[in-house]
């Protein structure tokens, strides 16, 4: 019997090690900005990984996305983390393009989510913005984590996945009229993160059937729309679980 997205994304989360899907061109929208970064970090030719204080860590680096996310759009993308767990901090998130992201490479601080103009959900299981910190959900202070992040720019909404468990909306009402961009950051040397999976679909009727759509009670159904309910595996669902 066919998967819903939902019970996919299950399997998907109890799979071994969360290794990730098995992405092609089209699941890879954006990588790092090589223009759009603090001074210490090297991004890889194909731009889906960064190293932040590659030798060593002086203070805060941090590197932006290179697509911004626009309104009416809902985007989805996982970020494997590899770094130190005594770092003062290492957080996945997002911030508009006027962020400045080296305002702290001088100093250790918990940068994304310093201000009003960044997100960001901690190593340390809490999550920032406007200079507030507040428990949120479970740490990834081990090696290889998996952190998901799904950001709806029709609903202002940003929640986070933690190995693909979902740990809940963490912010609401997010200023749409302003672009949004995916950034991370980190105080600990030779930081690794590495873009495993992007992907958007614009908030639209066949959005909307997608997310209606549960293919476990409907297993005769076209190979084509198998395929899209299969790709959009991390679409949240509006049937009950």
């Amino acid at each position: 019997m066919a998967l819903s997205s939902y019970k996919l994304l299950q399997e998907l989360k109890n799979s071994t090690k969360h290794q990730c899907l098995t992405t092609t061109g089209d699941d890879m929208e954006w990588g790092w900005d090589t223009l759009e970064s603090s001074t210490d970090v090297n991004i890889s030719k194909d731009t889906l990984e960064v190293v932040i204080h590659p030798h060593a860590s002086r203070g805060t680096g941090a590197v932006r996305g290179d697509m911004p996310f626009v309104p009416g759009h809902i985007y989805y993308w996982e970020i494997k983390v590899d770094g130190s767990p005594t770092a003062t901090d290492m957080i996945v998130g997002i911030g508009t393009k006027d962020f400045d992201l080296e305002s702290s490479q001088n100093e250790y601080t918990s940068l994304i989510g310093s201000d009003k103009k960044s997100w960001g959900y901690s190593y340390k299981g809490v999550k920032h913005h406007d200079g507030e910190s507040l428990i949120y959900g479970q740490k990834y202070d081990q090696r290889d984590a998996l952190i998901g992040v799904r950001l709806d720019m029709c609903r202002g909404t940003l929640e986070f996945f933690h190995n693909r468990t979902p740990l809940g909306v963490a912010f609401e009402k997010l200023d749409n009229r302003h672009l949004l961009y995916p950034m991370v950051c980190s105080t600990a040397c030779r930081t690794h993160f590495t873009i495993k999976y992007c992907r958007s679909m614009p908030v639209n009727l066949q959005l909307y059937c997608l997310q209606a759509f549960d293919s476990s009670k409907n297993p005769l159904i076209p190979f084509g729309i198998m395929k899209m309910v299969m790709d959009s595996w991390w679409i949240p669902k509006s049937f009950p679980s």
